[in-house]
């Protein structure tokens, strides 16, 4: 089969019919019909059986769908590699991050970078760890941000900077908590409800670390997917929480306490790119600022506890 023939194999097999697999691929359904009666002749067996007007996949088109579904998926990949090329081109930087980042330190980034190189379009995308891979090897984005190091064989990961991790509590409590119980006060979180992350988000491993130091033995009660809503709801005193340096520089101190964590390892913020193709000079100009903004907040958020 060529690729052509896939393509309409493809359209058939998705749609049930000649005409509906013609408006998918944009071509008449006559040479649907013909692509698909030329296929069948050279393979030598029937795809389908024509039953009260739609198409029946034999056992034969089953096996091939699942074979060629795969190369069907990579040539929309080359699809998406070949457009986000062309777009690379002409004074742009696109990047990703996970939300924590995209919300607390990337507004910063994009205000410098702006000033600096106002005629170079930025495009932002907030993406979890898991969903990286894809857009940095399509090069959808030219790099992307996250904490720990990316286990994907085909990206690379750069350590940026490392900072500690904070526990996060309304004022009122962790002021109640000190006049308690003085020499330790974070003990007295054990009696409160923790908010979790759920999922592979690697901070999940630091807070549990840290609800086994407390004592906790009873799962979360609430499990959200990003440090943002975990801390709305220890805003309204629900709980406590584990944020990063950077969710911890942008905390308002008059209503939570940010708490460091010296005692746990180091979050690492981490570089990601796409091993085959680094960034570009657009990128590594943004890429460059960097260092300078990141220790600037990190400074904030140690003077700000």
């Amino acid at each position: 089969m060529n690729l052509r023939q896939l393509e309409v194999f493809q359209a058939v097999m998705q749609t049930g019919n000649m005409s509906a697999a013609a408006r998918l691929i944009c071509i008449t359904p006559s040479a649907v019909s013909k692509t698909i009666g030329h296929t069948e002749l050279q393979l030598g067996y029937k795809l389908f059986t024509r039953i009260k007007g739609t198409l029946a996949p034999t056992p034969e088109a089953h096996v091939l769908f699942e074979e060629s579904t795969v190369i069907h998926r990579k040539l929309d990949e080359l699809k998406r590699i070949a457009l986000n090329l062309r777009q690379a081109d002409g004074g742009q930087v696109r990047l990703a991050a996970i939300p924590s980042i995209s919300h607390e330190f990337l507004p910063l980034v994009l205000e410098k970078h702006l000033t600096r190189h106002p005629r170079i379009s930025v495009e932002v995308r907030t993406l979890h760890q898991d969903q990286m891979v894809q857009a940095l090897l399509t090069r959808g984005v030219d790099f992307s941000l996250g904490f720990y190091p990316h286990p994907h064989p085909l990206i690379t990961s750069t350590m940026l900077v490392t900072g500690p991790l904070y526990l996060a509590v309304t004022s009122e409590i962790w002021q109640r908590a000190v006049r308690a119980r003085r020499q330790n006060p974070m003990s007295f979180l054990s009696s409160m409800p923790l908010v979790r992350l759920v999922g592979d988000d690697p901070m999940c491993q630091s807070i549990d670390e840290l609800a086994r130091h407390l004592g906790l033995t009873a799962p979360a009660s609430l499990q959200v997917h990003t440090s943002r809503l975990a801390l709305e709801l220890v805003k309204r005193g629900m709980g406590w929480t584990v944020v990063d340096f950077l969710t911890a520089s942008n905390l308002d101190a008059t209503s939570i306490t940010a708490v460091p964590l010296h005692d746990f390892a180091p979050l690492a913020l981490h570089l990601y790119f796409a091993t085959s193709t680094p960034p570009g000079q657009d990128a590594l100009r943004m890429l460059g600022m960097l260092p300078d903004l990141l220790h600037a907040v990190m400074g904030r958020s140690i003077s700000a506890v």
